[in-house]
């Protein structure tokens, strides 16, 4: 168990660490902050963090480095009580947000670039799934004698297009009766209620429900993989990130999608916010990053995650702060749209 003075040296040490990317030398702890004590004092309170597994020195006679022990102590004692962001910066990143309000599809690329600004590192967002998409409306436009475009309107205003090829010219009349039908039938019905409906259809009916099934389908598939990644450059602008080794590494793993795929994999329950720290990480390529990652939406109905990437040596508070201050922005997004 550490003493009051090391758990303030060993924060000394990972702030100043985190802001320099220099190993911190006693002698500066001790000319830097004023603690009260002697420089050998503050010299055998470095070597018992040594010993703890907290600090590590490159060479004897280096300053300290801390090791992934040290940020979850840091993470676990410190960095929740910092986390609340500036005022402003609160209120510019709401007013970003509030520009893509009514625009569905560019939440998550909103917010993985203002969660990228606000901290410096790479930033992950999922669009918000819903547990499986329902009709809420649909509309059909004739185009041409054999041509009508099927529109169906999902949860959160979700909407998507289908040309339907007709096998025969279809009157005006008879293309709003069958409209009406489908939205007597479908209305409020997900892919698998629809599918499993007993219902007695026209051939154009039948040819309509088939388009809106496919529709559905589509749906599904993209937004189950539907993320966006802002901030590369910040993460590989980091002094840990020079050898060009390192850098192919993750650029590969971010353009195949197997390290966002990892990332999201990690998202917790509810909107707790998760810090997964170097080795703490289940896949080696993660072994050299911080992962900090939430939650966001409405649980049981539609839900999305918000997450950073970044060196080990990153600024927990903030980021902590950020990846929970946009989660929350998301989840106002998601319960506006729920109540429209």
């Amino acid at each position: 168990m550490l003493t009051e003075r090391q758990e303030t040296i060993l924060k000394i040490v990972v702030d100043d660490y985190t802001r320099t990317a220099m190993p911190i030398a006693s002698d500066t702890i001790v000319r830097e902050h004023e603690l009260g004590v002697s420089a050998a004092t503050v010299r055998n309170d470095v070597a018992a963090l040594e010993d703890a597994g907290y600090i590590a020195r490159p060479h004897t006679s280096a300053g300290s480095v801390p090791l992934d022990k040290a940020y979850r102590f840091y993470v676990e004692r410190f960095a929740e009580a910092e986390e609340i962001l500036p005022l402003g910066v609160r209120m510019s990143v709401n007013r970003t947000l509030s520009l893509v309000e009514h625009d569905v599809d560019e939440w998550a690329n909103v917010a993985a670039a203002a969660l990228a600004s606000l901290v410096g590192n790479l930033a992950i967002a999922t669009f918000p799934m819903v547990r499986e998409s329902r009709i809420r409306h649909l509309e059909l436009v004739r185009l041409q004698d054999l041509l009508v475009m099927l529109i169906v309107v999902m949860e959160q205003a979700r909407l998507r297009k289908q040309i339907i090829r007709l096998p025969r010219p279809v009157q005006v009349n008879e293309l709003e009766d069958a409209l009406n039908r489908l939205k007597s039938q479908l209305m409020g019905l997900n892919l698998r209620e629809i599918e499993s409906k007993a219902m007695a259809l026209s051939p154009l009916e039948e040819e309509l429900v088939d388009a809106t099934v496919l529709v559905l389908k589509e749906e599904e598939k993209t937004v189950k993989r539907q993320h966006y990644v802002d901030g590369l450059r910040n993460l590989l602008s980091q002094p840990e990130f020079s050898e060009s080794d390192r850098t192919r590494a993750i650029v590969g793993a971010i353009e195949d999608g197997s390290l966002v795929q990892t990332v999201l994999d990690e998202a917790p329950d509810g909107d707790v916010v998760r810090v997964i720290i170097g080795e703490e990480n289940r896949e080696d390529m993660l072994s050299p990053l911080s992962v900090v990652i939430c939650r966001y939406g409405i649980p049981g109905e539609a839900m999305g995650a918000v997450g950073v990437v970044g060196p080990t040596r990153m600024e927990y508070s903030k980021t902590i702060g950020g990846v929970r201050f946009i989660s929350s922005a998301m989840s106002s997004l998601v319960e506006n749209a729920y109540s429209a």
